[in-house]
């Protein structure tokens, strides 16, 4: 997407984006906190095991490293594009904190049992941080894949990062179900969702710089 020219000396003296950037954090720290103890529920909830044609034709393998080398990358690279514009960073992180609240929602409204074959991801940081045992039921829909996706979004405007991170969100997919970690609803499920995240974003038009 495209945004207003706006310096972060600008932004910062601006009580505008000030509110909207302090609360967005926030918010996106108390979703942090709330999410070991949703996790805990889901974990211990009954659920439902989908057929999956997709799942059922790949051989489970252990991919973790893969996945998290590739995902880990991506965000340095979008982390480092999003801090030279304060508008676009402030409208990533809204989009990501309405990706995280409705991944709550749905892990809440649709009760999933793990994919047979399942192989933990290891992931190297949000293991440690936050979780003291296994997620197993993490699934509708796929974080790992609407978080590379919203980034496609976000850099829409910019064709070679836009392929650099449709490309990514393609390949973390596929390993994600050679890992057996997701149904392929749940990794298909996550770009659509990751679109909503953005345009509403977008459309909340809290803060656009001075152009605006």
């Amino acid at each position: 997407m495209n945004s207003a020219s706006f310096t972060w000396r600008s932004a910062i003296r601006n009580d505008t984006f000030r509110k909207h950037i302090t609360l967005t954090l926030f918010l996106l720290i108390a979703c942090a906190i709330a999410a070991p103890r949703i996790f805990q529920f889901v974990e211990i909830r009954p659920g439902v095991i989908l057929p999956d044609p997709v799942l059922n034709m790949l051989q489970p393998s252990e991919v973790s490293v893969y996945i998290f080398a590739l995902l880990y990358l991506l965000i340095v690279i979008a982390i480092i594009h999003l801090v030279q514009s304060p508008t676009l960073l402030l409208v990533g992180l809204q989009a990501y904190l309405l990706i995280t609240i409705f991944r709550f929602i749905t892990l809440l409204l649709a009760p999933l049992e793990a994919p047979p074959g399942l192989l933990l991801l290891q992931d190297p940081f949000v293991d440690k941080l936050f979780y003291q045992q296994p997620v197993t039921k993490d699934l509708f829909f796929s974080g790992h894949t609407g978080i590379l996706a919203l980034f496609m979004f976000l850099f829409w405007d910019k064709a070679v990062w836009r392929w650099v991170y449709a490309t990514g969100t393609l390949v973390v997919g596929v390993l994600l179900l050679v890992q057996h970690a997701h149904y392929t609803v749940d990794v298909l499920a996550a770009l659509p969702f990751a679109w909503l995240a953005f345009k509403l974003a977008v459309k909340m038009k809290t803060f656009r710089g001075p152009a605006s």
